[in-house]
């Protein structure tokens, strides 16, 4: 988006910016070790399983009825960038194709995928009840196949968007649901603890990445949806993550990291305020064109807003 408005330097800095990886990679990835750490112990998994996903339905359509108003302010390179123009053409379609999980606007169709990926999930459960190992090569050899065919589409002059791009997705839910069922953290903290070390040799390989992107083969190419290498990136990424996060031991309890840690104990609330805050807050920086001062303030607003939403419900809870 801030590209969209013309900043090109001095942005905030994301693992995007330094790589190939997102936050949707970190997000379905923790989103499928947490299915498998929690909703595979209790006594009927797929029943609620899909209750959540349910539930994550209701918040999808909720966050698209709050966006839509903001359809009449946008001129057409702005509906385009938010993925919002089929609704400016075609509302009803539009709303039936999201409602079906078929398509998506920017930053709601991460919630779909989550969405699509529960739904399978009980597939996935039936064979993780036979072996763990199993599911892992199944999930990574749909992922190849899923990604042999995007490659061919892209070749052809297609799309990867759809069926090949969700089922290369699956793989980031499904190999992180069998190591959660398998508990695979506790080891892995406590290596990282013991090999404190570790955190050096993860810092560098990100760093080398910030500076290998731009010179990566063309068959990593974004046109090919999820290529190894945002894979790759991505694991990256969550152990580097962890390694810093072992280094901080008892600042974890301090500010402000206490405060990112009261973000994730609300993560779906937190998620859907940031939506609504990222749509709000970069359509009314690009009507008033406050450039790169304007931008500093969205972004320091979008913060202390999500924070406070996450004090708010912690508050609740207690």
């Amino acid at each position: 988006m801030a590209e969209l408005g013309g900043l090109r330097s001095g942005l905030i800095p994301t693992p995007t910016r330094y790589g190939w990886s997102t936050a949707a990679e970190l997000f379905v990835m923790l989103s499928g070790y947490m299915v498998g750490l929690v909703y595979l112990r209790r006594p009927a998994p797929s029943r609620a399983i899909w209750r959540r996903a349910g539930r994550l339905w209701l918040y999808d359509l909720a966050l698209l009825a709050l966006v839509l108003p903001l359809v009449a302010v946008m001129p057409g390179e702005e509906l385009a960038f938010w993925r919002l123009d089929p609704f400016a053409a075609d509302p009803l379609t539009a709303t039936l194709r999201f409602a079906a999980l078929l398509s998506a606007p920017r930053l709601l169709d991460i919630l779909q995928l989550y969405i699509v990926l529960m739904l399978a999930a009980p597939i996935a459960i039936a064979v993780q009840r036979r072996s763990n190992a199993l599911l892992i090569v199944l999930s990574v050899a749909i992922y190849a196949a899923a990604q042999l065919w995007t490659i061919g589409l892209v070749a052809a002059g297609g799309s990867k968007d759809g069926l090949p791009d969700r089922l290369a997705w699956q793989m980031l839910f499904f190999v992180p649901m069998a190591l959660g069922a398998m508990g695979v953290h506790e080891p892995l903290l406590g290596g990282l603890d013991r090999h404190r070390w570790v955190a050096a040799p993860l810092l560098a390989l990100f760093v080398a990445a910030a500076f290998a992107k731009g010179h990566e083969p063309a068959i990593f190419d974004p046109r090919h949806g999820l290529t190894l290498l945002r894979v790759g990136h991505g694991v990256l990424v969550l152990l580097l993550y962890l390694a810093l996060l072992t280094l901080a031991g008892g600042w974890t309890r301090r500010q402000p990291l206490a405060a990112v840690a009261m973000v994730g104990r609300h993560s779906l609330d937190c998620f859907a305020g940031g939506v609504l805050l990222t749509y709000g807050l970069g359509t009314l920086w690009l009507r008033l064109a406050s450039g790169y001062d304007g931008y500093l303030v969205a972004v320091a607003a979008g913060i202390a807003a999500t924070v406070a939403l996450a004090a708010w419900r912690d508050g609740r809870r207690t």
